[in-house]
C-alpha cells in the first residue's frame, strides 16, 4: 500500500513540473527566427554582376524647366521651295536625260531636246537683229541730216549777223543823206531781210530734222528692246545664258549655231523621278525630271481642333523619328488657318534641318509641341525611369551610401513633356535612379512582399520561402 502511494506522489510531482514548464514557455516565448526576415523592406541588393546581367542602367536627376507637351503624329516631306519639277520648254525629242538618283549641281544640264521651235526662235532673233540694224542705220542717217541742218542754220545765222552789222554801219554813214549811201543802205536792208528769212527757215528745218531723228531713235530703241526680249526668250527656251548666246565675234554669235535645247538644274539636289525616257518625243510642258533638295525637310502633322488654342507660333518642338533614328529640336511654324472639314483636324508644320541628307522624305514622325512651361527649375528625370506599382508611382533610387543597393522610392510627379517628367518629391537633384531594368526590379516585390529573396549572379531572382 505504501508503495502504491509513493508511485502516485511521484507521478503527481512530474505532472506539476511539466505544467509549470509549459506555463513558463507560454509567458516568455522565444522569437521566431523568420520574423525579422518576413518584414517587408524597400532595399534590394544589386551587386555589379546582377547589374550587368539584368542590363540595369542609371541616370542622374537634374534641375531644369519642363513644359507640358502635346504629341502630334505626322510625316517628313520636302517643301515646295526645295523641289523642282522640270518640264519640257517646247515640243521635241529627248536626246539626253539625267538618270534617277543622280546628284545634280546647280546649272548642270539634266536634259537635251531637238525641237523645231529652236529654229523658229533663231529666225525670230535673226529678224529682230535685222530690224535693229535697219533702225540703227535710219537713226544714224537722220542724225547726219540733223547735223547738216544745224550747220546750215549756223551759216544762216552768221549771214544774218553780218548783214545786220553792215546795216548798222550804213545807218551811221547816212547822216548827210548821201545818195550813194542811201542806195547801199536800202540794198543792205533787203539782204538782211533775206538772211533773216533764211535763218528762220534753217531753224524750222533743224527742228524738223531733230524731230525726225528722235523718231528714228525711238524706233531703234524699240528694235533693241525686241532683240533683248527675243534673246531672253531664246535663253529661256534653250537653257543658255545671254553671255553664252552672245559669245563669239559680232556676226558669228553662238546663238546662230545652237543645235539643241538644254534644260538645266535651277538648284543642287537629287533626281528622284524621271517620267520621260531618251528618244521619246514630248509635248511642251510635259515632265522631264523631278529634283529634290532634302537639306531642309518639313514636319507635317494633324492636330485635333480642340488643341488648337494651346498652340502658339514659334513654340518649341521636338521631332522624334521611329526606331530611335534621331530627335530634332526645332520651332513650330504655326498652325494652318483652315481646318479639314472632314476630319476636323488642323495641320501644323515645323522645319527639320537635314544637313547630312540622312532623313528621307515620307518618313513617319511624331512632333512633341510645348504648350506650357514650368515657372522655375525643378528636379527632372526621364519619364522611362518611372514605373507604376499598384496605385503608386515609384523609382528605384541607388543608395547614396551603398551603390550596391537600390531603394524602392515613391515619388510625386508634376508636368510631363517630351520624355521628361517633373519630380516634386522623392528624388533630389544629383540622385541616381535606375532607368533600364526597372521592371525586373519591380517584379521582386521589394517594399511590398513579406517574402524576402535575393538575386543570383546570373540575374535570376530567388525568393525566400
Amino acid at each position: 500500500m505504501l508503495h502504491i502511494k509513493t508511485r502516485i506522489q511521484a507521478l503527481t510531482l512530474i505532472a506539476l513540473t511539466m505544467l509549470v514548464s509549459c506555463s513558463h514557455d507560454h509567458e516568455h516565448p522565444e522569437p521566431a527566427p523568420e520574423a525579422a526576415e518576413n518584414k517587408p523592406t524597400n532595399r534590394l541588393a544589386v551587386p555589379p554582376e546582377v547589374v550587368a546581367n539584368l542590363g540595369i542602367t542609371f541616370t542622374q536627376a537634374t534641375r531644369g524647366k519642363v513644359g507640358s507637351w502635346i504629341s502630334v503624329p505626322g510625316e517628313l516631306y520636302v517643301p515646295g521651295t526645295h523641289r523642282w519639277n522640270l518640264r519640257s520648254p517646247a515640243r521635241g525629242r529627248i536626246t539626253a536625260l539625267a538618270p534617277r538618283w543622280k546628284k545634280i549641281e546647280a546649272g548642270e544640264v539634266v536634259a537635251e531636246l531637238m525641237s523645231p521651235k529652236l529654229r523658229e526662235a533663231q529666225q525670230e532673233l535673226f529678224t529682230a537683229y535685222s530690224r535693229e540694224g535697219g533702225a540703227k542705220e535710219e537713226s544714224e542717217a537722220a542724225h547726219a541730216r540733223l547735223a547738216e541742218g544745224e550747220a546750215q542754220l549756223r551759216a544762216a545765222l552768221d549771214l544774218a549777223s553780218a548783214s545786220l552789222e553792215r546795216l548798222d554801219h550804213l545807218r551811221k554813214l547816212n547822216k548827210g543823206a548821201n545818195a550813194f549811201v542811201v542806195k547801199e543802205l536800202l540794198e543792205s536792208q533787203r539782204q538782211h531781210a533775206e538772211a533773216g528769212r533764211a535763218a528762220l527757215e534753217a531753224a524750222v528745218r533743224r527742228d524738223e530734222l531733230r524731230q525726225a531723228a528722235r523718231g528714228k531713235d525711238l524706233l531703234r530703241t524699240r528694235a533693241k528692246l525686241h532683240v533683248d526680249e527675243d534673246l531672253d526668250s531664246f535663253s529661256l527656251l534653250t537653257g543658255h545664258t545671254r553671255e553664252e548666246l552672245l559669245a563669239g565675234e559680232e556676226g558669228s554669235e553662238a546663238w546662230k549655231t545652237i543645235e539643241s535645247i538644254v534644260v538645266r538644274a535651277p538648284h543642287s539636289g537629287t533626281v528622284v523621278d524621271v517620267p520621260a525616257s531618251r528618244g521619246e518625243t514630248l509635248d511642251e510642258d510635259d515632265s522631264l525630271v523631278l529634283i529634290l533638295d532634302p537639306s531642309e525637310l518639313r514636319f507635317r502633322g494633324w492636330l485635333p481642333e480642340g488643341d488648337i488654342r494651346s498652340l502658339r507660333a514659334d513654340a518649341p518642338v521636338r521631332v522624334e523619328l521611329p526606331g530611335g533614328l534621331t530627335s530634332i529640336s526645332t520651332r513650330l511654324l504655326g498652325p494652318m488657318p483652315v481646318a479639314d472639314s472632314t476630319t476636323r483636324r488642323v495641320q501644323v508644320e515645323a522645319t527639320v534641318p537635314n544637313p547630312g541628307l540622312t532623313l528621307p522624305q515620307g518618313l513617319s514622325a511624331t512632333a512633341h509641341v510645348q504648350v506650357k512651361e514650368s515657372a522655375g527649375e525643378e528636379v527632372l528625370l526621364p519619364e522611362d525611369c518611372i514605373v507604376t506599382d499598384g496605385l503608386e508611382m515609384i523609382v528605384f533610387l541607388r543608395d547614396p551610401k551603398d551603390p550596391g543597393y537600390v531603394i524602392r522610392t515613391p515619388v510625386e510627379l508634376g508636368l510631363r513633356g517630351a520624355g521628361i517628367v517633373e519630380v516634386l518629391a522623392g528624388v533630389l537633384a544629383g540622385d541616381f535612379v535606375a532607368r533600364k531594368g526597372i521592371y525586373q526590379l519591380r517584379q521582386t516585390g521589394i517594399g511590398k512582399s513579406p517574402r524576402g529573396g535575393h538575386f543570383h549572379a546570373d540575374g535570376i531572382w530567388h525568393p525566400k520561402h
